[in-house]
């Protein structure tokens, strides 16, 4: 008599079951494939070529991590009030009762020195003029604090949201916290980036994500997917086109916090939130709302502007139903970027 054994459930499986310890996805010793040391850069840039992704393992100092969390409490309570679409803090209101009422928020480098200054760390740096260019700017920041609890994000692309003419967009995700299939770390999908695809986006209700558009019609399966469990100060980049997502922070307590910044080519135009007079061809579209972080601007003849402003994003808890409409008491905008009509 043979006896047919059962597949061992994935990873995906298990972090779907929520029957995962953190940290499941890595070898007994070690780190898995594609995590650096910060004297292993020329090595990390070649795996991101191949793979889309990759990580710098502990680039960052626990006091630097520990100034970044101590700013986002800050932040959280919104005491200067600028922040649309979030509630300052009532008075006595702990920094964590005040932080799980918040999913996102975007743009915090324009309102913290702390923040800012990542954006110009020299890890950061020195990857980014590996990988991109010797000229490298920055046009958005995104401040995830995702408390137990909240929803993750569903499969997508960064350039669908953040246009670039030569492809260059990449994103630094620097892990505030540990981020584990627990509490919902990253997952990818290694080499997705290869095709140079955008593939179809569409609206959803599955509350398990936040309300961004979700990319679907891809030649991969979720089973494909790795996830990218780090420890805290660790920088993830990741390729615009590479798809990747996250899972809800399934955690008992805590939080999954994490800074993102995007960066591109200074060479690239950016036809990005155009405003609504805008007249010229989309050729000629430069959003000019920048920070330069290496080398010369080709285009500083144009001149910097202030365009984008603070905000919080919709977390879909209660469902996406609202898509399109406005609230001012609600989140800034449904989609990975506000809109530019809300922000002027």
């Amino acid at each position: 008599m043979t006896t047919t054994l059962s597949p061992a459930p994935s990873l995906l499986e298990q972090a779907q079951a929520m029957t995962l310890q953190p940290f499941a996805s890595w070898p007994a010793q070690g780190r898995p494939d594609g995590y650096f040391a910060l004297e292993q850069a020329a090595a990390a840039a070649d795996f991101y070529r191949e793979n889309g992704f990759v990580v710098l393992d502990q680039a960052m100092s626990r006091a630097e991590v520990d100034a970044l969390n101590r700013e986002t409490a800050h932040l959280c309570r919104n005491e200067t009030g600028g922040i649309s679409g979030i509630a300052s803090a009532a008075p006595g209101e702990s920094d964590l009762d005040v932080m799980k009422r918040v999913l996102c928020i975007h743009f915090p480098h324009k309102l913290s020195a702390v923040m800012e200054k990542t954006l110009h760390h020299p890890a950061t740096v020195d990857l980014l003029t590996r990988v991109v260019s010797p000229n490298v700017k920055c046009m958005q920041s995104m401040l995830f604090v995702k408390a137990s609890g909240k929803p993750g994000q569903a499969w997508h692309q960064d350039e669908d949201f953040i246009p670039t003419r030569d492809r260059s967009l990449i994103g630094a995700w620097i892990a505030l916290d540990d981020a584990t299939v627990v509490n919902g770390c990253l997952w990818v999908l290694p080499k997705s980036h290869r095709p140079g695809i955008l593939w179809p986006q569409q609206k959803h209700e599955n509350r398990s994500f936040d309300c961004t558009q979700e990319s679907h019609q891809f030649p991969w399966r979720d089973e494909d997917s790795v996830p990218v469990e780090v420890k805290a100060g660790s920088i993830v980049f990741f390729n615009g086109y590479l798809l990747h997502r996250s899972l809800p922070n399934r955690a008992k307590d805590g939080f999954r916090r994490s800074l993102v910044n995007h960066f591109m080519s200074a060479e690239s135009l950016l036809p990005w939130m155009l405003p609504a007079n805008f007249t010229g061809g989309i050729a000629t579209a430069d959003f000019r709302d920048i920070v330069m972080v290496a080398g010369q601007d080709p285009y500083a003849y144009k001149g910097t502007c202030d365009i984008a402003k603070p905000s919080v994003r919709a977390s879909g808890e209660g469902g996406c139903e609202s898509w399109g409409k406005k609230d001012p008491k609600d989140a800034a905008g449904t989609a990975m970027m506000p809109k530019v009509s809300a922000m002027q």
